[in-house]
């Protein structure tokens, strides 16, 4: 019995095909292109490791980079463009990041359906080699569905959007409509090389067009900023002006953002000053019906009592390029 468990597991720990003889030549999953699994059907990816489940996820990472590096080198634009507004008009044109980790994020999301196809142990090294290998059909189909959803997502928001009468919620559905297709975009490119060399899914929308009709609606929009503090309005007024909406006078505003942040003493351990607060945002309309409110606790620490108000203001304005664009357009719910 014994023996036969042995013969067992010694038959799993090589089974990769070998294109050699002989009992220490490596196995074409090692060496190179695997024949039971080809280029034009599967993606893979190998690992290699003293233990066979680091070898296992070494492979896994394997196959993601290099789905995210074919991605990547099939098309120039996978970081997505970010315009920056003022004064309503276009003012320049920034490259972020998003779509990059939107690649990373897609690839490691069609890479579930991957599986350990092959495992060999090197006789002489002791190491593991482990060959995971995704099927291209199956992740295209996947793939697919998720373009289908958002494109269901996109058609929806712009219904949303022609339909009612409210301007914040008219940007809110259009921002929607945006976010689904940029996602679609960075699927599209995943399924041109899932699907080796495919064309993908031809879109229904430009995607140009539903950021020109975001940003003309925007542009509608126009807040002015109050609050107590000089320096906090002008941080707050720039954090508005980054994420796309237009300030302006009272006599043309449709919202007042009311600003404030409530700070507790400031306290001394260590050798380092600390500051700690909380501040809060208030979105109002004409007839003074609040429309929503948020808040940050936040804390800053300086080693000079002098510089504490200085990164107050570094903190918030990183708070509000993060998080206030989605703050406001959520208080159109």
């Amino acid at each position: 019995m014994m023996r036969l468990m042995l013969l067992i597991v010694l038959g799993l720990l090589t089974a990769c095909a070998s294109t050699n003889q002989g009992p220490d030549s490596q196995p074409d999953c090692v060496s190179g292109k695997s024949s039971q699994f080809p280029a034009s059907q599967y993606l893979v990816g190998r690992g290699q490791a003293a233990q066979r489940d680091v070898a296992t996820d070494r492979a896994r990472a394997d196959l993601a980079k290099n789905i995210e590096v074919q991605v990547v080198a099939q098309s120039r634009d996978t970081v997505s463009a970010r315009r920056q507004t003022q004064d309503g008009k276009v003012a320049g044109e920034t490259f972020s990041e998003a779509a990059s980790r939107d690649i990373v994020t897609r690839t490691r999301q069609v890479i579930r359906g991957a599986r350990v196809s092959d495992t060999w142990q090197n006789p002489r090294s002791g190491d593991f080699h482990v060959l995971v290998t995704l099927n291209r059909g199956q992740a295209a189909r996947r793939l697919r569905d998720e373009i289908s959803l958002l494109d269901d997502r996109t058609r929806a928001a712009i219904e949303r959007a022609r339909q009612v009468d409210d301007l914040l919620q008219k940007i809110a559905a259009a921002q929607r409509a945006v976010d689904a297709q940029l996602r679609r975009n960075e699927l599209q490119r995943v399924l041109r090389v899932v699907a080796h060399g495919g064309q993908g899914v031809p879109p229904k929308w430009k995607l140009a067009d539903l950021q020109a009709e975001l940003l003309d609606l925007q542009s509608r929009l126009k807040i002015r900023v109050q609050a107590d503090d000089g320096a906090l309005a002008s941080v707050v007024a720039g954090g508005l002006t980054a994420a796309g909406f237009m300030t302006g006078s009272e006599e043309e505003v449709l919202y007042t953002l009311q600003a404030r942040f409530s700070a507790g003493p400031v306290e001394r351990r260590e050798g380092w000053y600390w500051l700690r607060g909380n501040l809060a945002l208030k979105l109002v309309d004409r007839g003074g019906n609040v429309r929503g409110t948020a808040s940050w606790p936040l804390k800053v620490s300086a080693q000079e009592k002098t510089l504490l108000q200085q990164r107050l203001m570094q903190l918030i304005d990183r708070t509000l390029e993060d998080e206030l664009k989605a703050v406001i357009l959520g208080f159109a719910q």
